[in-house]
């Protein structure tokens, strides 16, 4: 889908390297909804939340019988409670860095740097985004549009919530030289039939017949975008879950970017298509979809919309990071 113009320096796309095997399950979200509106076209996409509840055992109370010889004996009975288990306090991760890593991030581990941000701090990210491959343009004082695609790239990739604020967890990721998530696809990727698995972290679709991967697109997913009719700046993400293509359509008409703005569209969600982006190509990661799983090259969208046929499995997933 077409965004709006964003005055920035030339990007140059940086992205993972291919992958290859199979990847743990992750947790997907539910299945989509019936309701097929497909006049929307990348305009909004679900957040999946889920509350795991441990259930943890209570202490138990034993009782003791003790006889007590003083002439006669006393039966006398003690309720006697169980140790309660010492809970090992989980060293400070920054204590394990050195000392010129926790002196560069010491005035900065504790501020939150967000969309619009200035100072030493928003510089400071973007150089160390830089490192990570994931800021190719100029470093300044002031956190753009690109600013934040990089942030949400970037916390994608390290298995983190990615909501573009570089708060405690991105810098420590950052200070640590967190490695990627890992690259395995899920079980659920290497079933019978075509399957398009998105890869959140990797920024990677692999488009799979009966379990082999055939071909790998880069694409760019949702992020911190204008919203077409209010103009409000805020994040659209890409919704993981599994889904089947209902329809493919050369020009769908989209009721908030009208009509080419999202050629060769294969459609899988009401608002969420993979599908040609002009934008993509010419901009890159500097911006980002609405919800939609965007192909940077034309030829590729036309190869994914003829290979693809309706009723295929649609499977997008976010790697989370581990302890």
């Amino acid at each position: 889908m077409r965004n709006p113009t964003i005055t920035l320096s030339t990007p140059s796309a940086a992205d993972a390297a291919p992958v290859r095997g199979r990847r743990k399950l992750v947790a997907a979200g539910g299945v989509a909804a019936a309701l097929l509106a497909m006049t929307a076209g990348c305009a909004v996409s679900p957040a999946a939340a889920g509350v795991n509840s441990p259930t943890t055992a209570a202490p138990v109370a034993t009782a003791t019988a003790s006889a007590t010889a003083t002439g006669s004996a006393t039966g006398t009975a003690s309720a006697t409670p169980q140790p309660s288990a010492t809970k090992t306090a989980e060293p400070n991760p920054w204590t394990l860095l050195s000392d010129s890593v926790r002196k560069k991030f010491k005035s900065c581990k504790s501020t939150t740097v967000r969309p619009g941000s200035s100072g030493a701090c928003t510089t400071l990210l973007q150089k160390e985004l830089k490192k990570a491959g994931f800021y190719p343009w100029s470093v300044s004082s002031y956190l753009s549009v690109a600013g934040v695609n990089a942030v949400l790239n970037y916390q994608r990739s390290r298995g983190l919530d990615a909501d573009g604020f570089a708060g405690k967890s991105t810098w420590l990721a950052l200070a640590s030289k967190a490695p990627t998530v890992s690259k395995e696809l899920p079980k659920t990727c290497f079933t019978k039939g075509v399957v398009l698995c998105v890869d959140q972290a990797h920024r990677k679709l692999y488009w799979l017949r009966n379990g082999e991967i055939i071909k790998t697109f880069k694409v760019r997913l949702g992020g911190y975008a204008q919203h077409a009719k209010t103009y409000i700046w805020r994040n659209f993400p890409t919704a993981n879950g599994t889904w089947k293509v209902y329809d493919k359509q050369v020009n769908p008409y989209s009721e908030n970017y009208g009509s080419g703005a999202m050629p060769y569209s294969t459609m899988f969600y009401p608002d969420m298509y993979v599908h040609y982006s002009p934008g993509f190509n010419s901009s890159g990661y500097a911006s980002s979809s609405h919800g939609c799983v965007n192909i940077r090259k034309l030829s590729d969208a036309q190869w994914i919309f003829k290979k693809t046929p309706i009723g295929a499995k649609v499977h997008i997933y976010s790697t989370k990071a581990t302890a």
